[in-house]
């Protein structure tokens, strides 16, 4: 288990993504996303093309083209860009790939039930207009 949340880099970077273009008027090219957050141009580009082809958001091609929200950022949660980019979040509630304990009370499944239901309410609450907030949306 390497990270408290499981949250994909892609969705991770999704979500910054979608906040920088919020604080860039609502809309911004993935090459410029990209440098912002330290990524490949081409791995910021299909994650923003796999957002769109989900209806996420628009893209506009050629000069002064880029990807824009299709609604405004106070509206789209962040659960809605995770399940687009990797689906519902998963069931299992054991650490491991495979349950290993013989019964069925282990003491981490209530903690488990409990992460997942925390972290589904944040998601579900928490909008793209509150992770631009959190940025400092100046270069």
């Amino acid at each position: 288990m390497d990270r408290i949340i499981g949250i994909s880099d892609r969705t991770n970077a999704a979500l910054h993504a979608l906040a920088l273009a919020e604080c860039n008027g609502g809309s911004i090219a993935a090459s410029a996303a990209a440098q912002r957050l330290g990524l490949s141009p081409s791995y910021m580009a299909k994650i923003l093309q796999s957002l769109t082809a989900k209806g996420v958001i628009l893209s506009t091609r050629g000069i002064g083209g880029g990807f824009s929200l299709k609604k405004p950022a106070a509206k789209m949660v962040c659960m809605e860009v995770l399940e687009a980019l990797d689906g519902p979040l998963p069931g299992n509630y054991c650490l491991f790939p495979k349950p290993v304990c013989t019964t069925k009370t282990c003491a981490f499944h209530k903690l488990c039930l409990d992460a997942k239901e925390l972290l589904i309410d944040t998601l579900q609450k928490s909008t793209i207009a509150d992770i631009a907030a959190a940025f400092s949306c100046g270069n």
